[in-house]
């Protein structure tokens, strides 16, 4: 009986540590996103756990090396499985606080421990547009203490390839903002299908949840000439579409008033150049978002090349851009960092307004835990990036 057990936990611990290193080791590598997607929890979501997790397993399998009497080959291939999964766990933590002292930031182990919080409900909910016989809803956030003032109006744009999602996606940004004094906007906008194209009707309704909270401004007591746009992966392409297309002319409301341009915009993980993005997908270097390209924009570049050309965003700087803070994840399979890079390069050379953060190993959604080090970081630079634009309540 003694001698199953041990066999048995021996098989059982092979296994888990199989199951750690493989998607760890895909991760080191810039692996493409077909793995290394579901992996980035072990080097960005969850680095305090797994560092405690892996010395917890090294401990185990070297009891069991040192003491076990069966398979020892299974034992000593368990002990060195443990050892490179510590080694590694280590390896990710220390190059995220790394990444912190880059961006002069201050990051805790302790409180990467912690999950991320649930996110808060909202105090109440509008219709702000009937468009495709649908209703389009803003949920709003109050903040907890009531300001004597005006306070800075936050919305946020969810994600889902422009056609997935809805305005219940708030995860942590809410709360962040909420907590910080700022009244919060969540917005759904009309989603894109087989026989309806959102590109225009996307950015449109954004710019109209904007005119919205402009001439709602008194009623929820917030400053209309500062919105600040967040949005997270295709909603932080339309926040950018939204600002620029406000500057250029191509984005307008569709029956509030025609917003000012947004006071700043946070761009989390955002596709800078839907056509790149199409090209990397022929390469094989991105997961293929055609289907959604499609529902989105009805094509290809090649088949609407004038589209594509609007929504690169990267095209759209001749007219300046609202103070923006951009971050992105080094191996993201899902929108192509690489354009990003180029967009930030170009905001250089013209001296826009853009702060860039890039986190090492970070693929695609890196931040869902807000907790782990890699979303210390964004929260604390999102932080610093507010009270550099004067933005705080």
């Amino acid at each position: 009986m003694k001698k199953s057990l041990n066999i048995f936990f021996a098989i059982l611990f092979f296994i888990i540590l199989v199951v750690l290193v493989i998607p760890m080791i895909s991760v080191y590598l810039k692996a493409p996103m077909l793995l290394s997607g579901y992996s980035s929890s072990f080097t960005m979501q969850f680095n305090s756990q797994f560092v405690i997790l892996s010395l917890v397993l090294l401990c185990i399998c070297f009891l069991f090396y040192r003491y076990g009497k069966y398979w020892r080959n299974l034992l000593k291939t368990n002990l060195i499985l443990s050892v490179l999964f510590c080694i590694a766990q280590i390896y990710f933590t220390v190059v995220m606080f790394s990444t912190a002292k880059k961006y002069n930031t201050q990051v805790s182990f302790s409180q990467g421990l912690k999950s991320s919080e649930e996110p808060v409900k909202p105090t109440e909910t509008y219709s702000y547009l009937t468009i495709y016989n649908e209703e389009q809803h803003i949920d709003v956030f109050r903040p907890e203490t009531k300001s004597s003032g005006p306070t800075i109006p936050v919305i946020l744009v969810h994600g889902g390839a422009f056609i997935e999602g809805n305005r219940t996606q708030v995860g942590y940004a809410a709360n962040w903002f909420k907590d910080h004094g700022y009244t919060v906007f969540s917005i759904d906008y009309p989603l894109g299908k087989e026989d309806r194209h959102n590109w225009q009707s996307a950015v449109n309704s954004v710019v109209t949840s904007m005119g919205f909270v402009v001439k709602n401004s008194k009623k929820f007591n917030i400053d209309p000439n500062k919105i600040v746009l967040v949005g997270g992966s295709a909603g932080a392409a339309l926040v950018m579409q939204a600002d620029l297309g406000l500057r250029k002319g191509f984005a307008q409301s569709y029956d509030s008033p025609q917003p000012p341009a947004p006071a700043a915009v946070i761009a989390i993980y955002p596709p800078v150049s839907l056509s790149e993005l199409w090209q990397k997908i022929d390469e094989k270097k991105n997961i293929d978002l055609k289907h959604a390209a499609r529902k989105y924009l009805g094509g290809s570049p090649t088949e609407f090349p004038q589209r594509y050309a609007q929504l690169n965003l990267i095209d759209q700087l001749s007219e300046g851009i609202s103070p923006t803070f951009i971050i992105a994840g080094e191996i993201d399979h899902v929108v192509n960092v690489e354009a990003t890079r180029k967009f930030v390069k170009k905001t250089e050379e013209l001296k826009l307004p853009v702060s860039y953060v890039e986190i090492p190993y970070g693929e695609h959604v890196f931040d869902a835990n807000s907790n782990a080090i890699a979303g210390q970081i964004e929260w604390n630079k999102i932080g610093e990036f507010l009270k550099k634009n004067h933005l705080e309540n």
